[in-house]
């Protein structure tokens, strides 16, 4: 473990003065300790040149306790607000994520960067971020840089996203469940969808995180819809794979519904998230650097932010009158 200290060491004490600074805040205007860990955390990798031996910290808060956080996070599922939704959601998630697909389609061919990169841009954007670029690449064959490209790129919007959500989610009038679904359908990866739900409450983080995990289980039929169709041009099919945590976050939530843990565990339980999940958005912040993003071509990163405008405005537009939710 002491190959991780220097990083956590660092994350945690950006975490603890963003908490502090967001309550001093409070008394002008709402800014979660959420959004706050983000955007110092991208001040501090940009300004000052961290040493390589913070990098195994960073790495691990945002790939590790990212994971502990979603998973223990289950014990905060509002069934009944969930069920509320009804099954209507799914299908709305569904036809969000065709929609993106159709949108990289038109995209591609006006401003063309590639059919493959194009489509790892696409999956980034519609599934689960960069994660989802790491696992399906593979399943279309992409190039390593084409691979690079793309997460680059989705994971650079995405915590612009967090950003702009935040600003957005003090200033608009739809409900906290609307906003939720907003940010758990548009948001890239799963800790962007977190942090932009959550900057507008506890409800709206918790049906954010709902979505966004309803829409990581689209990752095997899209790996299965991305195969077909690169299947003259790839060699070997490979099927990307539903990661475990999404069903042991379903798990918990389960658990948390049936009574059968002790009050203690539960809230336990609830404030470890709290703090993992603070870390993850930490680091999450600490990972953006523009002089990478930057080198990765500004066709490709105007590719990406066109379709996430919008996809992102054509969902909020639904949403706010009450089609979509």
């Amino acid at each position: 473990m002491t190959k991780y200290i220097n990083g956590l060491v660092l994350i945690c004490v950006i975490a603890i003065f963003s908490g502090f600074l967001g309550d001093w805040l409070m008394q002008w205007f709402q800014l979660e300790a959420l959004t706050i860990a983000i955007i110092m955390g991208i001040l501090v990798s940009n300004v000052v040149s961290l040493p390589g031996s913070f990098k195994p910290g960073i790495d691990y808060a945002l790939k590790k306790l990212l994971i502990y956080g979603i998973i223990l996070l289950g014990f905060k599922l509002n069934f009944e607000a969930i069920l509320g939704l009804g099954w209507t959601l799914i299908l709305w998630i569904i036809a969000y994520m065709l929609f993106v697909f159709f949108a990289v389609y038109i995209l591609n061919r006006y401003m063309p960067v590639g059919s493959k990169l194009a489509a790892l841009i696409g999956v980034g954007s519609s599934v689960c971020g960069a994660a989802a670029v790491i696992a399906l690449a593979p399943t279309i064959e992409a190039d390593e840089e084409d691979a690079v490209i793309a997460v680059s790129i989705v994971s650079f919007l995405g915590a612009v996203g967090v950003i702009v959500y935040a600003m957005v989610a003090s200033v608009v009038s739809i409900s906290d469940v609307r906003f939720g679904v907003w940010s758990g359908l548009t948001l890239h990866g799963v800790a962007h969808a977190m942090a932009g739900a959550f900057s507008r409450g506890t409800l709206s983080g918790e049906i954010g995180t709902f979505v966004k995990m309803t829409r990581v289980l689209m990752l095997v039929p899209v790996s299965l819809a991305l195969s077909l169709a690169f299947s003259k041009h790839i060699s070997t099919k490979k099927r990307a794979k539903v990661p475990g945590y999404v069903w042991l976050f379903i798990l918990m939530g389960i658990l948390n519904a049936t009574g059968i843990v002790p009050e203690l565990g539960v809230t336990v339980a609830k404030e470890l998230s709290n703090v993992f999940i603070l870390m993850a958005m930490t680091a999450m912040g600490l990972g953006v650097n523009f002089k990478d993003i930057k080198g990765k071509g500004v066709k490709a990163i105007l590719f990406g932010g066109i379709l996430f405008t919008i996809t992102s405005s054509v969902a909020f537009l639904l949403i706010s009158k009450g089609l979509m939710v």
